[in-house]
Formats: structure tokens, C-alpha cells, sequence
């Protein structure tokens, strides 16, 4: 197990204040990269067919459209400002507060679509972002200072966190219509999440002058390029198959969920939380992924599907 804390080129000084205001900020980005994606993802897919996935053609055909490339240079804005607040802070602290990309990204997807923003959505949001702020208290106040890499136990905690992202990638492709978004955009959230624990990961290594030499970055690099281009692609499927708010909110809820919890499992970031502290944040996390539960069954894009679904069901019973 090799400790990485020692002074170098790219040392950034810990500033928790500052790496949360910074987040902030890159959550607005987060919000109006994914919302201008999603309206070009829109366009390309039918809205009414049985499975929205997109092919390779529609893939080829949408990293060369303008708002798109808009929306991913957006996007590429608010993840540089997000790598230099974890670099800042523990990946415990920085990566809950992205749940703010949730209200913004309601907001301006009401704004485009306009559509009226029902008390049950934002209920749906304000449980969502109460859960985090609980899950955020609880892994900020028992934060460790140092982060130590153990290769094995990187390589390990990256192969279980890629079978589950597969199997929820399997059911946005396969499951129910209703919860292809949901499962798309959690699938993607755990390669995400996972991505910002080997963003943690790279800026440890790389504070030494010989980390191309350290085992550890052979096994945390080609994971960071590897769960970024897989969680990447899941995530535009998301947009293909719901609205930018379920997308976003399960990102900004998952993602941070699985980056704490490999953070204090395998970064040894959680050497001072408690059994109480990991049952209530725990219990914090499953209140924030109902949050997202409920604004997708809540949304209006969903509400409208329903009474489609609950025809053709009839229709099939009469025949």
C-alpha cells in the first residue's frame, strides 16, 4: 500500500470552501451541457419508437451536430472546474454537492419545453437533494486527510463496479420502457462515479515526480479513460430514451453515492466513519436515489406515456 501525500509539481493546497464553491459552479455547467444534449439526442430518435437506443449511425451523426458539441464543450467546462475542486478536497466532500445540477436543469428544461413544474417534482427534487446534503454531512465530517492507493484493491473495487454498471446498462437496453432512462442514466453514473474516484486516484500519483513509474497509475489510468468513454455512452442513450432531469438527477445521485462509497472503501478515505455515521449515510443515500425515483415517475414526459401504455394494454386484452 503506498501512501501519496508528499509535496510536488501539481500539489494543490486543501481548500474545502473553495472546492465546494467551485462545484457549484460546475454544476450550472453539468445542468446546461446535458440539458442542450439532450435536445439534440431528441431529434435524432423517434419519440415513438419501441426502444429509443441509438446505433452507431445516430452516434456518428450526433457528435457531429452543433448543439451537441455545444453541450459536451458545456459539459468539459463544468468537469474541468469539478477535477480542480477534487484535487482540492476529498472526493467525499466534493462529489455530493454536484446534486445541485438537479434544480438547475428542472428549471431550464421547464424553460425550454414549457412545461409547468408540478409541486410533486420539486417534492421529488427536494427529497433528493436533502438526502445528499445528509449523505454529505455525514462523509465530510469524518473525511480522512490522506489518500492511500492499493493497487489490488483499486483493480478489485473497478471490476465490481463495472458488472453492475453493465447489468443497469442491461436494462436500459432490455427492461421496461418506463425505466430504460432511469436504468441508462444509472449505469452510466456508476462508470461516473468511479471516473471521479480515478480523477482522485490520478491527482495523488501524479504529485510525485516518478508516477509513471508507480504500479498504481498503470492500473487507476487506463480505468479513469475506459469509465469516462463507457459512462459517457450510456448517458447519451439516457437522453435518448427520457427527459434531461431524470438523466442529470440520477448522475448527480449515483455518481456521487458510488465515488464516496470507493473513496472511503478503496481510497481509505473512510478509516474515521463510524458504523452509526455509515448506517445513516446508508440510509441518506437510498432517500436521494428515491428523490430521482420519483421525479421520473412524476415527470410530464412520463405522465404523458401512461395513458399511451394503459391503451395499448387494453387493446391488446380485447384482442
Amino acid at each position: 500500500m503506498l501512501p501519496l501525500n508528499g509535496p510536488g509539481l501539481f500539489l494543490f493546497e486543501q481548500n474545502i470552501p473553495l472546492a465546494i464553491a467551485i462545484v457549484v459552479g460546475s454544476s450550472v455547467a453539468y445542468a446546461g451541457g446535458s440539458t442542450m444534449q439532450h435536445l439534440a439526442v431528441s431529434r435524432l430518435v423517434h419519440p415513438d419508437a419501441d426502444n429509443r437506443a441509438m446505433n452507431l449511425r445516430q452516434l456518428w451523426r450526433l457528435i457531429r451536430t452543433p448543439l451537441w458539441l455545444l453541450g459536451l464543450l458545456t459539459i468539459f467546462i463544468g468537469a474541468s472546474a469539478h477535477i480542480v475542486a477534487l484535487m482540492m478536497a476529498p472526493v467525499t466532500v466534493v462529489q455530493p454537492v454536484g446534486i445541485l445540477a438537479v434544480p438547475w436543469a428542472v428549471l431550464m428544461s421547464a424553460r425550454i419545453h414549457r412545461h409547468t413544474i408540478t409541486r410533486a417534482m420539486w417534492l421529488s427534487v427536494a427529497v433528493t437533494i436533502a438526502g445528499i446534503v445528509v449523505f454529505t454531512l455525514f462523509s465530510a465530517s469524518r473525511a480522512a486527510d490522506d489518500t492511500r492507493l492499493d493497487p489490488v484493491a483499486i483493480a478489485i473495487g473497478c471490476i465490481v463496479i463495472y458488472l453492475i454498471g453493465a447489468a443497469l446498462g442491461l436494462l436500459g437496453w432490455k427492461g421496461p420502457e418506463q425505466l430504460r432512462c432511469l436504468m441508462w442514466a444509472s449505469g452510466g453514473s456508476f462508470f461516473y462515479g468511479l471516473s471521479a474516484g480515478m480523477v482522485k486516484a490520478t491527482s495523488e500519483v501524479i504529485k510525485h515526480d516518478d508516477f509513471h513509474g508507480q504500479p498504481v497509475f498503470w492500473v487507476v489510468a487506463p480505468f479513469l479513460v475506459m469509465s469516462y468513454a463507457i459512462g459517457g455512452f450510456m448517458i447519451q442513450q439516457a437522453l435518448a430514451n427520457g427527459p434531461a432531469e431524470i438523466t442529470v438527477g440520477s448522475m448527480t445521485t449515483t455518481d456521487p453515492i458510488v465515488a464516496v462509497a470507493f473513496g472511503l472503501i478503496v481510497l481509505g478515505e473512510g478509516v474515521r466513519i463510524t458504523p452509526w455515521a455509515g448506517v445513516g449515510m446508508a440510509l441518506a443515500g437510498v432517500f436521494a436515489v428515491w428523490g430521482v425515483v420519483l421525479l421520473s415517475k412524476h415527470h410530464p414526459d412520463a405522465a404523458a406515456r401512461r395513458p399511451v401504455a394503459q391503451g395499448a394494454e387494453v387493446d391488446g386484452a380485447v384482442a
